[in-house]
């Protein structure tokens, strides 16, 4: 049902921003032409495989539990590395950029909050340890600038080292090279906010949330090496971590996944590109992902 009103929701959505919004997309993105089809299956596959990776992600958060607030926020963080691509790279304008992340947001958010009850940590009227650090202006802030600031220093240092440039140049079709070197690290800080936010919402909050209460028991009490079972010694061994720590890899492992599977589909509905180029711009953005969660350990510690 979630997958349906998904797909549905996105559909009416876009037929009524086709509307309002110019045809800038059209004129960057793979269209069929008179003798330029795509030949063998190449026209059912790429939308199977979109569909799957859709699929695929409303999976996941319905397994790990994700709210509509999650859920949101996830999708907003995987839609803007096509969005930046876009406006910086391709003079499509903010609005029609906004307008594409909206929507994703939107379709995906207003099912699951129908459908999935509202988690703990995003409820207000559910007490929690940490709730104070939660409703704090200056901790959600400051970790979003940091988050923002995460983002554009590595994507400007990409550009500076030609890492990302080497992707940009050579596997995408760019209207003009002089867009991928004139760029300054000023103009990326508007453009990374909601990044910055949504990466804040997906990867610190439900770790702080997840922060046990003191003097809460921790897993070494019921592991037995001598009864231990494999399974059991290699999660002693390997997963020992404590609750919020573990929230944070598995988001963080969810989010890079998600990056590069979205980021490479969309790439790849460009005229020129390729699809190594597009993963190489994705690579860009995980980094910058990762960076963020492990500030977020050491910000998110909560331990008197």
């Amino acid at each position: 049902m979630l997958i349906i009103l998904n797909i549905c929701l996105q559909s009416a959505l876009w037929s009524g921003a086709e509307n309002v919004l110019s045809h800038e997309l059209g004129a960057v993105s793979k269209v069929p032409r008179p003798g330029q089809e795509q030949e063998g299956f190449g026209e059912l596959i790429d939308p199977v495989i979109r569909l799957g990776t859709k699929i695929a992600l409303i999976a996941v958060a319905w397994g790990m539990k994700y709210d509509y607030f999650d859920i949101g926020a996830l999708t907003a963080v995987i839609n803007i590395p096509f969005a930046f691509l876009l406006t910086t790279f391709y003079n499509i304008s903010l609005l029609t950029a906004f307008a594409h992340i909206a929507i994703e947001v939107i379709a995906i958010v207003v099912p699951t909050y129908l459908l999935r009850p509202i988690a703990d940590v995003n409820n207000p009227a559910v007490p929690l340890r940490n709730r104070y650090l939660l409703n704090s202006f200056q901790v959600s802030w400051s970790n979003t600038a940091l988050a923002v600031g995460v983002y554009a220093t590595v994507l400007y240092s990409s550009l500076q080292t030609n890492w990302l440039t080497l992707f940009l140049i050579n596997h995408f079709d760019l209207p003009s090279v002089e867009l991928a070197h004139d760029v300054q690290a000023a103009t990326f800080v508007p453009k990374l906010l909601i990044a910055g936010y949504a990466t804040k919402a997906f990867l610190l909050d439900p770790a702080i949330g997840a922060q046990p209460d003191t003097g809460a028991a921790t897993p070494v009490g019921d592991f037995e090496p001598a009864t231990a079972t494999l399974p059991q010694t290699l999660k002693h061994n390997f997963w020992f971590f404590g609750r919020r720590t573990r929230t944070l890899i598995q988001r963080t492992a969810v989010l890079s996944i998600f990056l590069l599977a979205n980021t490479v589909l969309k790439g790849a509905t460009l005229e020129g590109s390729e699809v190594i180029g597009s993963a190489g711009y994705a690579s860009v953005w995980i980094v910058a992902a990762n960076i963020c969660a492990w500030w977020f350990v050491w910000t998110g510690d909560a331990e008197p």
